[in-house]
């Protein structure tokens, strides 16, 4: 939904032709007011607001005066976005996106997809995690157009990283199910042709396409057993069965297996 009470609404009659509209999209908890103002004072002039969802967006957009200038998404809302980026910015055409981000694994995949997606090509990355003296910084030079990478992005991934998980117990609980790569991302995804066509692979149970989604989530076996009322032991056979029949090499094939193919589901949210 729109919050048009708590983001600093302006009297309309304030906003003129040459305001400029910076729309982020994501929960209060991911973009707080007090971003919005902060955004608001380093851009000088801007407007900033707040929608919860991507569908919210294209409906303030059909609807207001003014075009929106800036996109900032939740890493949250990174999989529908890449999927549909095409069309977002054919809706929005006057818009830069901003990838703003906490996983650095999102923000990885989106730096090896901008080669292969022109779409996505000028697509910004902002980090969110940072103290507020540098993340201004940072905020000022993507606002002026700039790609910035911080370092952990730029270097090899650490031995053992994983997308979306990042945990040293989920780390050690991989290992068990699967020897790892030192590279992940880099990981090969069974294709569509591989694997069933459908989103839901009828090898799977019920129970071992559950235990997927939340691996993906980045959930670690006790967390993952605690949700399902399982044992520890249970999730890692459920895992173990789902890793054999989509014919992944370790927990992080399975999670990307996963998410190759719920990509537009928010990393298998509302499962």
């Amino acid at each position: 939904m729109f919050e048009r009470d708590a983001i600093y609404a302006r009297p309309k009659n304030n906003l003129s032709g040459s305001t400029d509209i910076f729309v982020f999209v994501g929960s209060a908890l991911a973009f707080p007011n007090s971003i919005l103002r902060m955004t608001e004072q380093e851009a000088g002039g801007a407007h900033a607001l707040r929608v919860e969802t991507l569908r919210d967006l294209l409906s303030f957009s059909r609807t207001s005066a003014l075009p929106v200038k800036k996109v900032f998404f939740d890493d949250r809302l990174a999989p529908e976005v890449f999927r549909k980026i095409t069309s977002f910015k054919a809706d929005l055409p006057d818009a830069g996106w901003i990838l703003a981000y906490r996983d650095p694994a999102v923000a990885r995949h989106l730096l090896g997809q901008r080669g292969q997606k022109p779409a996505l090509a000028d697509v910004l990355l902002l980090p969110m995690t940072l103290p507020i003296c540098p993340w201004s910084a940072m905020l000022r030079l993507v606002l002026a157009g700039q790609l910035l990478a911080a370092g952990d992005l730029i270097s090899p991934a650490p031995a053992g990283d994983m997308p979306f998980m990042t945990d040293a117990a989920d780390t050690a609980e991989a290992a068990q199910d699967g020897a790892m790569d030192a590279s992940p991302m880099s990981a090969k995804v069974p294709s569509q042709a591989e694997g069933a066509d459908d989103a839901s692979d009828p090898r799977l149970t019920p129970r071992e396409e559950e235990v997927l989604a939340l691996v993906s989530q980045g959930g670690r076996n006790k967390t993952i057993a605690h949700k399902m009322s399982l044992s520890e032991h249970t999730v890692k056979l459920h895992l173990h069965n789902a890793i054999t029949k989509i014919g992944a090499r370790n927990r992080t094939e399975a999670a990307n297996w996963y998410l190759s193919r719920h990509w537009g589901e928010g990393r298998g949210e509302g499962r």
